[in-house]
């Protein structure tokens, strides 16, 4: 451990890295403790953390630089209006909550505010501002709402989208059903729906913190070789930008600890461990935003909504976006009313029926959310721990628990609306109709949760989770395919091990290939591919070729089922491969895809058959491969790490931020999500952010990231975890470390 000298601390701490950087943090109460962890975030995080706040608020063309992409990007926020009540937010804390927080920002501002600035900030003249509690807040809605933007709303838009392309009828509600049953399309065809974000403004939005998948479990003591309860997580998030989204802590405070990951600007462990409770996090993917379609006028020169026979002006808020270096202010009005905000501007689409969106996350009292996270270290067992993150509002996640007792659990949280009878979640109904709007909060006390199950492990990885007598929290398709390779895994393990635990992180087998390809097997032609495949794991190791093979028949069979042109009835082949590939991949759309690949009877396979269309595929694969032999999975499935704030730039080339080609092993239906899409001109991936492993019998934790502690590309901490995350070693964290104090360092870690 080296001791790193302080300079501008005016609270008491020690801090300490250990080989791999980790901060090390040693006070005598839980909010110095705090402090110094905001201290040690600034030191190490200050671009990321004062950056994310910008764009939040909607101001990162004023801040950063005057650019369209960011323009745009400040339009959609500002729009969405995280910025909106953080005040009122701040206000509903509790006193001891509030106290903690305001120590962390103090920690934050003594650290960063006196230093110069990184070399992103010097590069676009950013001038830092003090970080304060709202700021907090501020980054916890960021995340609240980030996975809802680019997950849920896009989904539901997509399908509103198909229904207007002209897909027949019948195909269109089989393949989303039972959504669009009773669904008017006739009403959603007449839906003015505004221009999508432009791919570039997507893609510095997927760069922002947001939840995506994740797998998370606990086993009970009789099904440990140690004889205490394992908890292993693993959030799977964007990971080839540098730095890391999360930031690796060890506080110890008075004889107590808390270790983990905390994500830069928050003083919240979204994974990790106290003496007495482990926890993990999966997102949930509960639906807490719906769309309203709005019949929208005119009228002496107002913008109004009906209700009923009435109409009503809408409440309209002025935006002023200034732009950095220029005079010239950019400035727009939001229209919104007590249902939500009209998601386009009705100057430019016109009267008619345009999209509302509601999103629960702006109710009084989301605030609690961030207090649910610094509250945890209070719990002493799994059972207190669960019933603290069941009051928690926002974002949706099942929660993953194992305490020191050797007891497990497993806890679904979140705010959920209370929809109508007959409104489904996912097609936006009419709003003019006011029985169709929210009728308040679901209980929380009906959200699903498991204690001490007689299997022995708690388990969860972003499957459809839904209280048996309804009603549905996750409205949208959603694979299973994780889930049950895991508690395939979990079975097999009578006394598991912390490195069984490591294994199963790193498990590349896809469960969605294995069903398919019982499909698909006996129609196939003799050939290279069946023979191929016949023979295979189903591993999505970097070398197997099989794993290649596969995803290009599965690409196949689907342009031969469903790429007609929708004047034809179906989707058109361009756009099929565009929402099963790499570029536009859309979970919704696979699963939905996947269970019409399984079913005997479909009109989809008109005018063949199911048996004709797979051979047709097979067919025109083993042409392919005899003109040019696949690759193996490296090579289909490689990624770069870049950095975020010089991505693309001659300068991030030349001074070594960026890496060489890297193989990504996995897909998006295995274990190890190693999955890759193509945003605009950017790659994106979706893997492990973090590998956390922990024996509640030990004060340890064994975890690696695909990054380091330090945003600096000339400290040696700023990618030194990747060579364990690439490998699958792991190292340990210490609650009470044992090693001799080395030589101090200097603050920056150089």
């Amino acid at each position: 451990m080296r001791r790193v000298r302080l300079k501008h601390n005016r609270r008491p701490f020690l801090a300490y890295r250990d080989s791999h950087g980790v901060p090390r943090i040693e006070a005598e109460s839980y909010a110095s403790a705090l402090y110094g962890l905001g201290y040690m975030q600034a030191l190490d995080r200050p671009t990321q953390i004062l950056f994310a706040r910008a764009v939040a608020q909607g101001r990162s063309a004023e801040l950063i630089s005057d650019n369209e992409n960011l323009l745009e990007m400040d339009r959609f926020f500002r729009r969405v209006g995280l910025y909106l009540n953080l005040k009122r937010e701040v206000e509903l804390l509790d006193e001891t909550v509030r106290h903690n927080l305001e120590a962390f920002c103090e920690g934050l501002n003594d650290s960063m505010l006196p230093t110069r600035r990184s070399l992103p900030m010097w590069a676009v003249g950013f001038q830092p501002e003090p970080w304060d509690v709202e700021g907090v807040l501020l980054i916890g809605n960021l995340l609240n709402f980030n996975g809802l933007a680019v997950g849920q709303q896009q989904s539901e838009r997509l399908i509103l989208e198909m229904v207007q392309e002209g897909i027949e009828e019948k195909r269109l509600r089989e393949l989303f059903s039972p959504l669009l049953d009773d669904a008017d399309l006739d009403l959603l065809r007449q839906v003015k729906i505004s221009s999508q974000l432009s791919d570039e403004a997507l893609e510095l939005i997927t760069d922002l913190p947001r939840l995506a998948g994740s797998n998370a479990w606990a086993i009970m003591p009789n099904r440990s070789e140690s004889g205490g309860a394992l908890l292993a997580a693993d959030p799977h998030l964007e990971i080839n930008r540098l730095p890391a989204i999360w930031y690796e802590a060890v506080l110890q405070f008075g004889d107590r600890y808390l270790m983990g990951a905390t994500l830069p600007g928050c003083p919240t462990f979204g994974v990790g461990r106290t003496a007495d409770v482990a926890w993990g996090v999966t997102y949930l993917k509960g639906d807490t935003s719906d769309y309203f379609i709005e019949d929208v006028r005119q009228h002496e020169g107002n913008w109004q909504y009906r209700r009923g026979e009435s109409w009503h002006d809408f409440d309209v808020r002025s935006e002023i976006i200034r732009r950095k270096g220029t005079g010239e202010p950019h400035v727009f009005h939001v229209y919104s009313n007590d249902q939500g905000t009209l998601e386009g501007d009705p100057n430019q689409l016109g009267p008619g029926y345009q999209l509302l969106v509601s999103w629960i996350g702006d109710h009084e009292g989301v605030g609690r959310s961030v207090a649910t996270w610094v509250s945890l270290v209070e719990a002493t067992s799994a059972r207190e721990a669960m019933n603290l993150v069941r009051e928690c509002p926002q974002p949706t996640l099942t929660w993953v628990f194992a305490d020191r007792r050797g007891h497990v659990g497993q806890q679904s949280a979140g705010w959920f609306p209370k929809r109508a009878p007959g409104c489904n979640g996912a097609v936006p109904p009419p709003a003019w109709d006011e029985t169709n709007h929210w009728r308040g909060r679901l209980s929380n006390h009906m959200l699903p949760s498991e204690f001490d199950p007689p299997r022995g492990f708690v388990a969860t990885a972003n499957e459809p989770i839904n209280p048996e007598a309804g009603p549905k929290l996750v409205t949208l398709p959603t694979p299973d395919y994780r889930k049950r390779r895991l508690d395939e895994e979990l079975q097999k393990l009578p006394q598991a091990t912390i490195r069984d635990m490591q294994r199963l992180q790193y498990d590349v087998v896809n469960v969605q290939a294995r069903d398919l390809l019982e499909v698909f097997l006996p129609h196939l032609p003799d050939g290279e591919v069946k023979e191929k495949l016949s023979a295979w794991d189903y591993s999505y190791d970097p070398t197997s070729v099989e794993a290649t093979i596969f995803t290009r028949l599965y690409r196949q069979v689907l342009v031969e089922i469903f790429g007609q042109d929708p004047q034809r009835g179906g989707i058109g082949w361009r756009r099929i491969v565009y929402l099963a590939s790499r570029t536009g991949f859309s979970t919704m759309m696979v699963t939905c895809i996947d269970r019409v690949l399984m079913q005997e009877d479909s009109s989809w396979w008109a005018p063949g058959t199911k048996e004709l269309l797979i051979t047709a595929a097979g067919v025109h694969l083993d042409e392919e491969l005899k003109k040019k032999p696949a690759a193996a999975w490296r090579e289909t499935n490689a990624f770069r790490f870049t950095n975020r704030f010089f991505e693309g730039t001659l300068v991030g080339k030349a001074l070594g931020f960026h890496t060489g080609d890297r193989a990504m092993p996995g897909c998006f239906a295995t274990l190890f999500q190693g999955h890759l899409l193509k945003v605009a001109q950017r790659e994106a991936t979706f893997a492990p952010s973090y590998h956390f492993v922990t024996d509640l019998n030990t004060d340890d934790a064994w975890t690696n990231l695909p990054g380091g502690p330090s945003e600096s590309r000339f400290s040696k901490y700023y990618r030194s975890d990747i060579p364990l995350w690439e490998t699958g070693e792991y190292k340990h964290l210490d609650a009470w470390p044992h090693e001799e104090e080395e030589a101090d360092e200097e603050e920056d870690g150089e």
